[in-house]
């Protein structure tokens, strides 16, 4: 594609200026009257500005049809991007339903949320929306039952590539022999009810499915994956099991993944008594966060109960990034983890208690090829600077010898208050740390929340500590 300079765009004014019999070509070969005080942007062809438009929130694509005569017609044929939320109130019916008739061109984006309506099965069928790239619906998540997604959410197999569904009933129906999305990269269920068949077949029906985030859905207990495509794997909780009536899953078998490299399980809620088997993830770089709730996981032939070590056969070299939420912080815990993970370079752990007593700093410590060659980041929340605290930092400290950073959560008052940090890095011990480079940290994090869109973050586990 050709980009006009300024000096290009000077020469054909100055050509006009003249007196020039041969007007300036129209860059998206238009007809009608050239504009002489076109800028640069105005000179690119119909096909880039479109693109340009389409990246644009919808109002501001739509208001540039009053920047000249240029970009007039421009906004009808680009590729549709509409996207409103319903803030709270309801999504205006009339106004998605005014621009879905006015608009003659293909579409990139349909996203509306907080829906109390009758009428998206008629949106989703309109031409305007032919050429779908991504979807993104949600009812109100306070509709009572759940309404049911219509079939013609089904309807764009040969061009979708990113669907969010969400507040909604997934009938089996719509899912028996119909799933069949190609070109499917990302996929996000939240609040939504999905039986284990209907979840399964539409699994199987995206052969290209690069991620997969199920957010508080229901209506399954195992999910068995076979995916040669996906990397990264989200599930995420926030009601207690036993304040809900829905079935909730509580088995995930990883049998064959060979692209999978990232495993995040979320939320406060939902891995009690949880089972999670990887059979086959030999590309598996990032885990978390593993807690004390866990019923049974299960390596290949390594198998911890809760975060308690019963067998170990096996170790996965492949993992890089590990958080763990150990209640009880226990330093045992941790090296068995760093044994089974012997390339792990980041190690992210929180705790809510006081911690238990750890006596690994005073045995002969093997050597660790984990602390030896590859941890080179740790975070700890949340830092109480109590004894039990203080030996678990000190042994990284004192013993992982390419450690670049520790990075210590604690209260808000605890960071500004100069006295208690000097005393930290006293009772620390930093003038022995075994790397040189190694550099602490006190910060104090006010939100915990996880963005909605973790997996899509290079560091997902430094927005939950």
């Amino acid at each position: 594609m050709g980009v006009a300079t300024r000096a290009q765009a000077k020469r054909k004014r100055s050509q006009q200026q003249s007196g020039s019999q041969e007007p300036p070509p129209r860059a998206g070969g238009g007809a009608g009257d050239p504009d002489p005080d076109l800028d640069l942007i105005s000179l690119l062809p119909d096909g880039v500005l479109g693109d340009i438009i389409s990246l644009l929130p919808t109002s501001d694509g739509a208001r540039t049809q009053a920047l000249s005569r240029r970009w007039r017609p421009l906004w009808p044929l680009a590729p549709l991007n509409l996207a409103t939320r319903g803030g709270g109130g309801i999504v205006d019916e009339a106004a998605v339903t005014c621009i879905l008739a006015a608009h003659g061109g293909p579409a990139r984006r349909f996203a509306v949320s907080n829906l109390a309506l009758a009428g998206l099965d008629g949106w989703l069928r309109s031409p305007a929306l032919d050429g779908l790239q991504e979807l993104d619906v949600s009812y109100s998540a306070a509709a009572s039952p759940k309404p049911a997604m219509p079939p013609s959410a089904l309807c764009f197999s040969s061009t979708l590539r990113v669907a969010r569904l969400g507040c909604c009933h997934f009938p089996d129906a719509v899912a028996a022999g119909q799933v069949h999305f190609p070109h499917l990269q990302h996929l996000t269920l939240r609040l939504v009810n999905v039986s284990e068949h209907s979840l399964h077949t539409m699994l199987a029906g995206c052969p290209a499915l690069d991620s997969l985030v199920l957010k508080n859905s229901y209506g399954f207990r195992r999910l068995r994956i076979n995916s040669g495509s996906l990397s990264c794997f989200a599930v995420h909780y926030s009601d207690r099991p036993d304040k809900t009536e829905e079935i909730m899953m509580q088995e995930l078998i990883l049998e064959n993944t060979p692209c999978l490299q990232r495993l995040m399980h979320g939320g406060p809620y939902g891995d009690c008594g949880m089972l999670v088997s990887v059979i086959s993830a030999p590309k598996l770089k990032l885990l978390g966060r593993l807690t004390d709730g866990f019923g049974r996981l299960e390596f290949g032939g390594t198998v911890f109960q809760g975060l308690n070590l019963i067998t170990m056969a096996t170790t996965m070299r492949s993992l890089k990034h590990l958080a763990l939420f150990n209640n009880a912080l226990s330093l045992d815990i941790i090296i068995d983890f760093m044994r089974c993970f012997p390339c792990l370079e980041k190690l992210y752990i929180r705790t809510y208690t006081w911690g238990m007593e750890n006596v690994w700093p005073d045995k002969p410590l093997d050597r660790m090829e984990c602390l030896d060659l590859h941890l080179k980041r740790m975070v700890l929340g949340f830092y109480l600077g109590n004894k039990l605290h203080v030996d678990v930092a000190s042994f990284f400290l004192l013993n992982a010898n390419v450690l670049e950073s520790m990075k210590l959560v604690v209260e808000p008052y605890q960071v500004n208050d100069r006295k208690w940090t000097e005393k930290q890095r006293k009772q620390l011990q930093l003038e022995n740390r075994a790397s040189s480079s190694a550099q602490i940290e006190f910060v104090t994090l006010l939100c915990f929340s996880c963005p909605k869109d973790i997996h899509e973050l290079s560091e997902p586990f430094e927005h939950i500590f």
